[in-house]
């Protein structure tokens, strides 16, 4: 009856509430303020003290642990065996985060995938979970086929991982403030990338939105 009056729309649940349960939240006031890492008690993570030195942290913000069995097997279904329906599931959630860095103020700005990884998987993983954002597609990888997935490569691989990202298109980011969007934090090194590229094509400020860290 509470809801027959409030005039809210009605919302439809994508996964019932047992399964939801098995999603672990970040609290964002017990996480990093630089990368979302959890359960630092709001200080700043050891990676994070390291960016600081030579970068400006992203401040990202998560809504979920990556490290539980239910985010891994949403990920193993979702990104690598290509259920685009899964998308649906944590599409709203990651919707309303982005939307807390006002449209009218800041470009919505996607990691985009190589062109290969496109034609195999049929979609943007990222991009799947965006879709009632209006987005900026101003990168775009430089190595289009054969390239060694992040997923594939061990903490100092990811590390090493030279430059992949260049701008998609002749657009003026001078003075622009930009977020970031991606699904998983884990070194933050393509993020990073991500930033040095906006960052020297003139943007102000770079920031970050992961679903997982």
């Amino acid at each position: 009856m509470k809801w027959f009056f409030s005039r809210q729309a009605v919302t439809i649940p994508t996964i019932c509430s047992w399964c939801q349960q098995q999603f672990a939240p970040i609290e964002k006031a017990q996480a990093c303020p630089g990368c979302a890492y959890p359960d630092t008690g709001g200080k700043v993570f050891l990676d994070c003290q390291r960016w600081q030195h030579t970068k400006q942290l992203l401040n990202n913000q998560a809504l979920y642990r990556y490290k539980t069995p239910a985010m891994v097997d949403f990920f193993e279904r979702y990104k690598f065996q290509g259920d685009y329906r899964l998308r649906w599931v944590f599409a709203a959630a990651y919707q309303k985060l982005v939307r807390q860095y006002p449209r009218r103020q800041w470009l919505y700005v996607p990691i985009p995938v190589d062109e290969e990884t496109f034609v195999n998987r049929g979609f943007n993983q990222v991009v799947g979970l965006c879709p009632e954002l209006r987005l900026t597609h101003c990168l775009r990888v430089i190595q289009t086929k054969g390239r060694i997935k992040q997923s594939h490569k061990n903490r100092l691989e990811r590390l090493q991982t030279p430059q992949p990202f260049a701008l998609n298109a002749t657009l003026d980011l001078h003075n622009k403030q930009i977020v970031l969007l991606d699904d998983i934090y884990t070194t933050g090194q393509t993020l990073y990338h991500a930033q040095a590229v906006l960052v020297a094509a003139g943007a102000r400020v770079v920031r970050a939105v992961t679903l997982a860290r």
